[in-house]
């Protein structure tokens, strides 16, 4: 039997989607927390440079993941994924790799960094370190004409207009994305075929055969004849061992039945 019949591949869909709405909605929630002291936008800050992962792997995914809705659904994944390339940049120069060039213009950029009085604390210092690399990896993302591709202006997060600009900029991709999610993971459900309490053994003994190389092919053959006679020797064993009888009925009644 292959993993098709067992709906691997599209289960492992619905797996990802899932995994990627709960992060992106803790993010939305954690990014919309007031800000009371240093320590909290040290963490904003955080946030902000995290969720970019999420929003690469949902960039990735919906290249990968095939996902058939109507002329809506198909629309809004298509200006999705456009303004999933800004964050595809953000993530590949200052979350998923910090790229040493981009590190030398974030300490050009802010030198309050390295003022006497920011090292008498040290949530200052995460403070600008954080923002020293999101801004440069944001004013890196140039036009032909060495514009700002999505602003039009350098972003500085202290300067109230561009932090307005930049976030009301974030929070709407994360809102559309797990809109798009919500959609895209109903549409995979749709098409999955849950199984009930009659098939558990049979999942149970494909569960069984996972093979946790990833170099190789996990198997997907199921006997029902196969399966009773491993757990009858299983039993067996059991039995031998001392496995008191009651333990022993139980397991024949519900496993060879």
């Amino acid at each position: 039997m292959s993993k098709e019949k067992y709906q691997i591949p599209r289960k492992s869909d619905f797996i990802c989607l899932t995994i990627l709405l709960h992060d992106l909605k803790c993010f939305d929630e954690e990014l919309s927390e007031g800000i009371k002291n240093i320590g909290t936008l040290a963490r904003k800050m955080r946030n902000t440079r995290n969720v970019f992962v999420s929003l690469h792997n949902l960039k990735d995914s919906m290249n990968r993941i095939r996902v058939d809705g109507e002329a809506q659904f198909v629309s809004n994944t298509r200006s999705l994924r456009r303004d999933l390339d800004f964050i595809a940049h953000i993530r590949n120069k200052g979350v998923g790799h910090l790229d040493r060039v981009l590190l030398e213009r974030a300490a050009q950029w802010i030198p309050e960094l390295f003022h006497v009085s920011s090292h008498k604390n040290d949530d200052y210092l995460t403070f600008f370190s954080y923002k020293a690399v999101l801004e440069s990896t944001i004013n890196s993302y140039l036009n032909e004409d060495g514009e700002q591709k999505v602003f039009n202006t350098e972003i500085d997060f202290l300067y109230p207009p561009n932090a307005e600009q930049f976030f009301s900029f974030l929070s709407d991709i994360v809102k559309r994305s797990i809109t798009w999610l919500e959609n895209a993971r109903e549409i995979i459900k749709s098409e999955i075929d849950l199984h009930s309490d009659v098939q558990i053994k049979e999942m149970g003994a494909i569960a069984g055969q996972t093979n946790f190389n990833l170099k190789e092919e996990s198997c997907f053959a199921f006997s029902e004849e196969e399966m009773k006679k491993r757990i009858a020797t299983a039993i067996k064993k059991m039995r031998e061992m001392g496995t008191e009888e009651k333990i022993i009925q139980f397991l024949e009644n519900k496993a060879l039945e």
